[in-house]
């Protein structure tokens, strides 16, 4: 029994004698496949501007990149630490000038030049708390302290007035008591009301004879 062909060789060969009719081209052998995909990597390689396998280009186009972009952000955080150092200079300078002019406007006021003097806009001014206040520190009651002339001269003018409360640094409860104390000592002629007491003058015009020296 003859040998059968197997079955896609002759459908290829029927195939060709069908189609050989209506080519008007000669045959082109085809080359083996390794040879095709050589050709085809080489002329990928020629697109691309160097060899396929050798990465020194594109290593040294990525560092590039990297580089350049390492920079950018650099330069936008400078930017942006430039500008809110100049946003908090701005801040300060306001502050500044708020704190020059203590008073509020809002928005309708009218108000004249002379609204925007020093002294006009001292009447405006917050008061400063109080730093110490004496009698607290002390714990002692005034009213129980008028015949110690050192401290009424104190609390005291050269004249015989009583200080204010802006001098003294009293609370208002304390710069009563002193001021009742004041009064109570003048009252009764122990200290004078219109001059410190003599022997105050005394001290103050013969420091020598402080302390009862005799010399």
């Amino acid at each position: 029994m003859p040998p059968r062909l197997p079955i896609p060789s002759v459908g290829t060969a029927i195939a060709r004698c069908l189609a050989r009719p209506f080519s008007s081209s000669a045959p082109v052998a085809l080359g083996p496949r390794s040879n095709t995909i050589s050709h085809r990597l080489s002329k990928l390689d020629q697109d691309r501007g160097g060899p396929s396998r050798s990465g020194g280009g594109r290593g040294g186009d990525a560092a590039a990149r990297m580089l350049e972009r390492y920079k950018s952000k650099a330069e936008h955080r400078l930017r942006e630490k430039t500008a809110q150092l100049e946003s908090l200079k701005n801040q300060q300078v306001s502050n500044d000038y708020l704190r020059q002019m203590p008073r509020r406007w809002m928005p309708g006021d009218v108000y004249s030049p002379h609204d925007l003097s020093p002294i006009e806009m001292q009447k405006w001014r917050k008061r400063s708390l109080r730093d110490v206040d004496v009698v607290d520190a002390l714990g002692f009651n005034p009213l129980d302290m008028y015949k110690n002339f050192t401290l009424v001269e104190h609390f005291t003018t050269p004249s015989g007035m009583i200080n204010h409360s802006k001098l003294t640094r009293l609370r208002p409860v304390n710069q009563r008591k002193v001021a009742k104390m004041i009064r109570r000592v003048q009252g009764m002629g122990l200290y004078p009301s219109v001059h410190a007491h003599p022997e105050m003058l005394r001290d103050r015009f013969f420091p020598s004879h402080r302390g009862g020296s005799n010399a």
